[in-house]
């Protein structure tokens, strides 16, 4: 055999080898879940469980969506959702919440991903593998913090939206919410508590009303912990 085509298999030989050994490392570098749950359902729902995470897998007409999150404190409220909504329920929330929506709910959402331009708001945007267009994601911001429900009805007419879903949360959140709607959240949010509060003028607004059940306009219909 020429000794050039000997030399060309050992080289490809070892660069094979090289990545084989990097991607063992690299795997092994993260631990492994401490549970798997086999959710199933039309999407194949796969759960996983680390001692202060849990991410979701699932398919759907889109393809695979692998390490999305997981609120297992919420899976009473998607429960709720799966069994008492109308299959083309379309519910309007922050993009945290989209794919337990879509994947383990099996219900529509407006936005399931951050957009681009907002991944200065996420603290690993690293982990970040899907977007969903920025406009969209103005169009959630400026609902939550409109204090005009003309306004907000129009954002929920525009997606044909059912059904908002917001959460505990999302206080926590809310300054996100209105810096996104192109507001000033300092006028909004208090920062001068241990825990974010709403100023007077953030009161006026949805997020607020919607989050104290109180002069939103809108009829709350499943509420838990």
């Amino acid at each position: 055999m020429d000794k050039r085509i000997i030399a060309v298999i050992i080289v490809v030989a070892i660069a094979v080898a090289a990545v084989l050994l990097y991607v063992h490392f690299t795997q092994s570098g993260r631990e492994s879940p401490l549970n798997i749950e086999n959710v199933g359902g039309q999407y194949n729902v796969t759960l996983s469980f680390w001692e202060d995470h849990a991410e979701m897998e699932y398919t759907d007409e889109y393809g695979e969506h692998t390490g999305m999150y997981f609120a297992d404190e919420m899976r009473s409220s998607m429960d709720w959702i799966k069994n008492n909504t109308a299959d083309n329920a379309t519910f309007l929330c922050w993009w945290d919440y989209g794919h337990m929506i879509k994947g383990y709910a099996e219900r529509k959402s407006v936005v399931k991903n951050p957009s681009e331009k907002i991944l200065y708001t996420i603290g690993d945007p690293s982990s970040i593998t899907e977007f969903d267009p920025h406009e969209r994601i103005v169009d959630v911001a400026t609902a939550l913090t409109t204090s005009n429900l003309t306004e907000m009805l129009q954002i929920l007419e525009k997606y044909n939206v059912t059904h908002i879903m917001v959460c505990t949360d999302d206080l926590g959140k809310a300054a996100w919410f209105y810096r996104i709607a192109g507001l000033n959240e300092t006028e909004f949010i208090s920062r001068q508590h241990p825990d974010q509060i709403f100023t007077d003028a953030g009161k006026q607004t949805m997020i607020a009303r919607l989050l104290e059940n109180r002069d939103a306009g809108f009829t709350l219909i499943y509420e838990d912990e």
